[in-house]
């Protein structure tokens, strides 16, 4: 299911929210992916300007940022 989200995210340059787990516990952050790779992917947080590699070890779970639905117009 969280490849589903992160390819939603890829080809459609949209943004996702994702838990994401780490030594100080887990994170509810929104990102936007911008290239996925055998383990792990590259994305872009809000406020920074380089993307930043993620392993899908730390990501726990995937959903639709706030007020997106999948529509596509």
């Amino acid at each position: 299911m969280i490849e589903r989200f992160l390819k939603y995210s890829l080809e459609n340059g949209r943004k996702i929210s994702v838990i994401l787990s780490d030594s100080q516990g887990m994170k509810r952050k929104n990102l936007q992916v911008t290239a996925v790779e055998e383990e792990g992917f590259y994305a872009l947080f809000p406020g920074r300007k380089k993307a930043v590699k993620v392993p899908f070890s730390s990501v726990l779970t995937a959903d639709y940022a706030r007020g997106d639905h999948g529509e596509l117009e």
